[in-house]
Parts: C-alpha cells; structure tokens; sequence
C-alpha cells in the first residue's frame, strides 16, 4: 500500500448542487411548516425568523456559494495537509476533523482551521465529476484524518 506522500494533490472544485439545493429548501421549508402548527404563540414568530435566517444562511454560504467565506476550492496536499481557498481569496490551512460524512450521494467535509474555526464543505454526487468523488471517497476511507496538523491546541 502506498503512503499519503506518494499521491498526488487532489483539487476540490465543487459546482452547484440542484440536489443541495432542493434538500435545503425541503428541510427549512418543512421545519417553517412545523414552526407555524406549533402551539407557542409568543415564541412562533422568532422561532420562525430563525428557520429563515438559516435558510438563508445556507443558500448563501452552501448552495450559492455567494459568502465571502464560503469554500471556493480545496486542496488536498501531498502531505495530508489541507488547503482551503475562499471565496475572498484567503487561503487557510486545514485539518480535517473526523466528524467528516462520506456515503455513495452525499460527502460532508468538515474542517478545522483553530480552536473554534470550523468550516464545511457538503458534496452531493452532482457537485463533483463522477470520477474526482469516487478519487476524494477512495482516500477519505483509507487515509482521511489520519495525516496533518493537530489544531487542537492552537
């Protein structure tokens, strides 16, 4: 077997998702349905602008991909460091946190970047070619957060 120095970088470069976007929209919009047959009158309307905020929130940073400190790219480094670029052109150095989701439809990677940075990047199958999600899920499973800087105490 072959050790994480010897493969190459693998460039992240996600497209929009048509399936994250329809299952943020399904799930804030289901959870504002749920907010307004609750029966806490006081509480129904902030709770109900939170949904909202949310969902905004999502769409912008997620979906869109619109936030200034939404992912643009993601490096995965000879080294088994990871490089993420923003969308305001910061590039901060990542580790990956094992809280990381990987299936066949759906890769969640979470980053991070200091004591309390976090970043995430959701990958449906549609947001990636076919053949860099199966290279990126082939190597999460081998070797995914097992190499890089440990920022735990940083």
């Amino acid at each position: 077997m072959a050790f994480h120095r010897e493969r190459p970088p693998l460039l992240i470069r996600p497209r929009r998702s048509w399936r994250l976007a329809v299952f943020t929209g399904l799930t804030h919009g289901l959870a504002g349905a749920v907010v307004v047959m609750l029966p806490i009158y006081p509480y129904r309307d902030p709770l109900w602008i939170l949904v909202g905020l949310s969902a905004f929130h999502a769409f912008a940073v997620h979906v869109l991909r619109r936030a200034p400190w939404s992912i643009r790219t993601v490096l995965w480094q000879s080294d088994g460091d990871w490089l993420l670029t923003l969308n305001s052109g910061a590039e901060i150095e990542a580790s990956l946190s094992p809280a990381t989701f990987v299936s066949l439809p759906l890769v969640v990677l979470n980053f991070r970047s200091g004591r309390l940075r976090r970043h995430v990047l959701p990958l449906f199958a549609d947001a990636l070619d076919p053949e860099q999600l199966r290279r990126l899920r082939q190597r999460l499973r081998i070797d995914g957060g097992t190499h890089g800087p440990d920022l735990t105490d940083a």
